[in-house]
């Protein structure tokens, strides 16, 4: 996916030339999860439809967004700290 195809130097890269695998498929499978987590957000009424049990004060359908949004902030966190320990070089901590 990382070549150019076309003549006039037009293509679709995914990655940058030169990412290692182990790069590529870890942002491949938090990617995937990310897309989950947003598509469940958008068909969260499939899961919560109810506002009768009461958790943590607020209405189970309120309760189910809240637990997505803290699910997915909580893989971006995964995310960035396993970006900067793999890229010291690109800006990362040091």
């Amino acid at each position: 996916m990382n070549e150019v195809h076309d003549e006039n130097g037009y293509g679709l890269v995914i990655f940058k030339p030169g990412t290692p695998s182990g790069t590529k498929v870890k942002s491949v499978i938090f990617f995937i999860i990310l897309c989950i987590i947003i598509l469940a957000q958008a068909c969260y009424w499939l899961f919560a439809n109810s506002a009768e049990p009461i958790v943590l004060g607020m209405p189970y359908g309120m309760f189910f967004v809240v637990l997505l949004i803290f699910i997915e902030f909580i893989a971006l966190v995964a995310l960035y700290f396993s970006d900067n320990k793999s890229e010291p070089g690109e800006g990362g901590a040091k």
